[in-house]
């Protein structure tokens, strides 16, 4: 009987981003798929900031971006002639746009990242059942030659899709309801339309259409057309249909070839109830389906893996808890709930049937959507830039921290980000330089009570990095990015988590309750462990 650390069931994005995760602190990790060979079908096509950044950590975003092309939002105008965008250039990060990328294309740069830690997924293999003892489980691994395979591991992660395997085995219901409609998708060549880039959407009596270029000058179209709904959900989708449909919703002849893709295609709005039951967790669809209004599916499934990845490794490693897992759930399935609720309200919002509903709803949108708070609330919400963990004390806790760029002795750029690479927690001591010398004899303190999982990092808000030596990384903000946009004020620390959340935010650091405080959560004794009782705090 082989044995791992952790059993991922399931190798598209959010399987693999859950892998690397692991991989990377690591952590012995296998990873199954029920393919023979990694998907070629497009599938999800928007990547989102937030998910940008998160894979900027793992060392991944940047092929993803050379990879794909931009957008600079997503229209909801019923013309897009006209578009009416949630324009994404005005978000605080690094990638202020969307992303538009096959899924395919997503999986092969995250995959060929996996390699790099040494873990390959192993194909034609699926989990026919699994059961928890008193030290992990133990399931069985079905191959595509009828052979089985007996393995035990700590953890099983069920990343396997709407009709999850492990979802099932633990015998949780997955809430919700199919919708009633059926959509026809294809990945197909179009004349007769001119896309220009990124979403467009349309919709007259028939119905509601998506197109979204790709950069080989093909398209993905996506019709809800209520002249179809009663034919069978099964029956295949021919090009002649497709065709019919785009031209009825465009008012206008549109020719199609050479279709790479023609499916019928039909989604839930469905939510488990537990993310995670004993040493199973669940993650990706096989958590949550929903509208795909927003283009919100994949997004949520990678920001769930990173979330539980660094908490699986930290337990499995002893430097934290294992209460630390039930964080998982509760971090993850309010942002599920959240996007079921937004993503059926859109679209449901640009499915009106009558046209004088769907007029207000125009006459809505464009008065509501290009006000800067209105615009600034969608593209935090769509962008996943807005997502921010309750920790119920009202603070700066469970705030995402935006990138910096900072500048180190030798005068270098340095990105936030980058250092956050470290996987471990990362504590900023932000002060003056003037300050530097009285806090020394803490900043001494704090550096003999750290341990390997903790990189101390002191950024000081003006002045030259070598001129003060404390034997930790010294850095300066020399373009006010403290003040700008974290509003902070000499004095501040932030202990910030792996995944680029704050733990917590103490606002001064004169002259002792600093250590006092950090002595009160035990933040930096015996390797971190209570850095997870911050997170369950």
């Amino acid at each position: 009987m082989s044995q791992t650390d952790v059993l991922i069931v399931g190798a598209g994005p959010t399987g693999l981003t859950t892998a690397i995760e692991l991989a990377r602190r690591n952590i012995n990790v296998r990873i199954i798929d029920r393919r023979s060979t990694p998907s070629t079908q497009s599938k999800a096509l928007v990547v989102h900031a937030r998910t940008l950044e998160l894979l900027d950590l793992l060392g991944v975003a940047d092929e993803l971006v050379r990879r794909g092309y931009t957008s600079p939002g997503i229209d909801f105008s019923a013309k897009a002639r006209s578009p009416l965008r949630a324009n994404m250039h005005r978000l605080d990060t690094r990638f202020p746009f969307i992303l538009i990328l096959p899924q395919a294309e997503t999986e092969a740069a995250l995959e060929a990242r996996l390699n790099q830690f040494g873990v390959t997924v192993e194909r034609q293999r699926s989990l026919s059942h699994f059961v928890e003892t008193e030290t992990g489980i133990r399931g069985t691994i079905e191959a595509e030659d009828g052979k089985t395979i007996e393995i035990e591991a700590r953890y099983i992660v069920g990343a396997d899709g709407a009709h999850s395997t492990v979802r099932k085995t633990l015998g949780l219901p997955f809430a919700g309801s199919p919708y009633e409609w059926t959509a026809f998708l294809g990945d197909v060549f179009m004349q007769g339309h001119h896309a220009e880039g990124g979403t467009e959407q349309h919709s007259n009596d028939r119905g509601l259409a998506f197109i979204v270029p790709f950069a080989d000058g093909s398209h993905r179209i996506v019709t809800i057309d209520r002249h179809y709904q009663r034919e069978p959900k099964r029956q295949d989708l021919t090009l002649e249909q497709l065709q019919e449909s785009i031209s009825a919703i465009l008012e206008k002849p549109i020719q199609l070839s050479n279709p790479r893709w023609l499916t019928r295609w039909g989604a839930d709005l469905r939510l488990v109830s537990q993310y995670c039951v004993g040493r199973a967790f669940l993650a990706g669809d096989a958590a949550h389906t929903h509208s795909p209004a927003g283009g919100q599916g994949m997004n949520t499934g990678i920001q769930d893996a990173f979330n539980l990845g660094w908490k699986l490794a930290f337990v499995i490693k002893g430097i934290a808890p294992e209460p630390l897992l039930e964080t998982y759930h509760a971090e993850r399935h309010t942002v599920g709930q959240r996007v079921l609720r937004v993503s059926d309200l859109l679209l449901r919002s640009l499915l009106l049937r009558q046209r004088q509903l769907r007029q207000i709803r125009e006459a809505l949108f464009r008065f509501l959507i290009p006000i800067a708070p209105v615009q600034k609330q969608l593209a935090g919400n769509l962008s996943g830039i807005g997502i921010r963990y309750n920790t119920g004390d009202g603070q700066t806790r469970g705030m995402r921290l935006p990138d910096l760029e900072l500048r180190d002795a030798d005068h270098n750029p340095v990105r936030l980000y980058d250092l956050l690479r470290f996987p471990g927690y990362t504590l900023l001591l932000f002060i003056n330089p003037d300050e530097a010398i009285s806090v020394h004899q803490q900043i001494d303190r704090i550096l003999c009570q750290s341990d390997e999982m903790l990189q101390p990092c002191i950024v000081l808000n003006s002045g030259l990095p070598e001129r003060h030596r404390f034997g930790v990384n010294t850095l300066v903000d020399y373009r006010g990015e403290f003040e700008t946009k974290l509003g902070a004020a000499t004095g501040r620390i932030l202990l910030v988590r792996p995944d680029a959340y704050v733990a917590f935010d103490l606002a001064t650091l004169k002259p002792d309750p600093f250590i006092e405080r950090l002595s009160d959560w035990k933040v930096l004794t015996k390797s971190l462990a209570s850095a997870a009782e911050l997170a369950l705090s």
